[in-house]
C-alpha cells in the first residue's frame, strides 16, 4: 500500500507541482492551502508524513510543527520542512521545531522523494507511542444513572491501568461520588484557548482518590469541541485508560469525544419516553462519526422490571444487544453517595458491584 503524504504550503502552483512530484513518486496525497487547514484535516486523516513549507501567512511552518509534536496522535507523525529559506539558522530552528528532515528548494524530484523515503523508512522502526483506551458514558437523558456507572467503571478499571476520570458534564457531580473536593479540574481550563492547554495544566489539575484514579473535576461551564479534544489528547498520554462522564444529551462536545471513544456506552432505562429519546440519541451518534462497534447498550434497571420480559424489547427497539444490564440497587446505591463510597469499592460483593467489574472487565478484555 502506498504512503500517504500531507503537502501543506499556501502557494497554490507549488502546491500543484508538489502534489504531481509525489504522485509520481507513488504516493497518495492530501493537500492543505496553509497551516489551520493541515491541523483541522490532521483530526479527521493520518497522513505517514507531513511535507511542510516554512514560509506561510496565519501560521507559519515552525508553528505548525510544534503543534503537531504537542499532540499526543500525531507527535510522531515525520514532518519534513521544504522551504527556501537556506540559511543554517532557519534549519537550526526548523529542527528545534521537531522537523525530521528540512529540505531546501530548489531541489530535484528525485532527490525530493529518495529524502522522503529515507524518513518514512526511519520512522518504521521506531516503536509507535501507545495511547490510552477512551471509555465514555452518556445518558440517553438526565437521571438515568450515568454518573453513577462512569464512577464505578473508573474505579473498577483502576484495579488493573492507569485510569482516569474525566467529567465533561458541566456541573457534574463525580467529584461528590468520589468523597473529593478538587482545587483545580476543568474550572482551571475552560477558561483557556485550546491551543494554549497543555499537559501540564491538564496534570496539575487531576486530583487523586485513594482507589487508584485520577479525577479531572466537571467545570462550571461547558467545554467547547476543541477544548475537549485538547484536554482529552493530553489525558491519553497519561492513562491506560481515560472514563469520561458526558452527563445526557448530544451536543457538539459529545460528539467530539465521541469520534476518539473506543467504547461508547449508552446508559438508559426502559420506560416509554428514556426509549425513545435513547433511539434519537443512537441516530445522532452515528450520523456524528461514533467509531464502528464503539455503541454500548447499558441498562440501568433501577426499578427491578423483568429483565427477561425487557430487555428483548429494548434490543427490538433500539437494534442492538445490550452489553449490561446493572442494578436494581437503590438503597445501596443511596448509600453509597450519601458516604462518597462508591459500591465497587465500599461494598465490592453486592451483587450490582459485581456487575460493575463484569462490564469493566468486557471492555478491559476487548482493548
Amino acid at each position: 500500500m502506498a504512503y500517504r503524504i500531507l503537502a501543506v504550503d499556501d502557494d497554490a502552483d507549488a502546491l500543484t507541482i508538489l502534489r504531481l512530484i509525489l504522485k509520481r513518486g507513488g504516493f497518495d496525497v492530501l493537500t492543505a492551502p496553509g497551516g489551520p487547514k493541515a491541523l483541522s484535516l490532521l483530526t479527521q486523516e493520518m497522513p505517514d508524513l507531513v511535507v511542510l513549507d516554512l514560509m506561510m501567512p496565519q501560521m507559519d511552518g515552525l508553528e505548525v510543527c510544534r503543534r503537531i509534536r504537542a499532540d499526543p496522535r500525531t507527535a510522531h507523525l515525520p514532518v519534513v520542512m521544504l522551504t527556501a529559506k537556506s540559511q543554517s539558522a532557519d534549519e537550526i530552528e526548523g529542527f528545534r521545531a521537531g522537523a525530521d528532515d528540512y529540505i531546501e528548494k530548489p531541489v530535484t524530484p528525485n532527490d525530493l522523494i529518495q529524502r522522503l523515503q529515507t524518513v518514512l523508512e526511519r520512522a518504521a522502526g521506531m516503536p509507535e507511542e501507545k495511547l490510552g483506551r477512551v471509555v465514555s458514558v452518556l445518558g440517553a437523558r438526565g437521571g438515568v444513572g450515568a454518573t453513577t456507572l462512569a464512577v464505578n467503571l473508573a474505579l473498577a478499571l483502576a484495579s488493573g491501568a492507569r485510569a482516569i476520570l474525566a467529567d465533561f458534564e458541566p456541573g457534574g457531580m463525580a467529584a461528590i461520588h468520589l468523597g473529593l473536593e478538587p482545587l483545580l479540574g476543568l474550572n482551571s481550563l475552560v477558561a483557556r484557548e485550546a491551543e494554549s492547554i497543555d499537559r501540564p495544566s491538564v496534570e496539575e489539575a487531576l486530583a487523586p482518590h485513594p482507589g487508584g484514579l485520577r479525577l479531572l473535576a466537571a467545570a462550571d461551564t461547558p467545554l467547547d469541541p476543541a477544548q475537549a479534544d485538547a484536554i482529552l489528547n493530553h489525558l491519553l498520554a497519561m492513562s491506560d485508560v481515560c472514563v469520561i462522564d458526558l452527563g445526557a444529551g448530544l451536543t457538539p462536545t459529545v460528539l467530539a469525544v465521541a469520534r476518539q471513544s473506543n467504547d461508547f456506552i449508552l446508559a438508559l432505562d426502559a420506560d416509554r419516553l428514556v426509549m425513545a429519546q435513547a433511539k434519537r440519541v443512537v441516530g445522532g451518534l452515528n450520523e456524528g462519526g461514533l467509531p464502528i462497534g464503539a455503541l454500548k447498550l447499558v441498562w440501568v434497571n433501577r426499578t427491578g422490571m423483568p429483565v427477561d420480559a425487557t430487555r428483548p424489547a429494548i434490543q427490538a427497539a433500539l437494534g442492538q444487544d445490550l452489553a449490561a444490564v446493572i442494578g436494581p440497587a437503590s438503597e445501596a446505591l443511596y448509600q453509597a453517595l450519601e458516604q462518597a463510597q462508591p459500591l465497587v469499592v465500599g461494598l465490592p460483593e453486592h451483587p450490582v458491584a459485581v456487575q460493575f467489574r463484569a462490564l469493566a472487565s468486557s471492555l478491559a478484555v476487548n482493548a
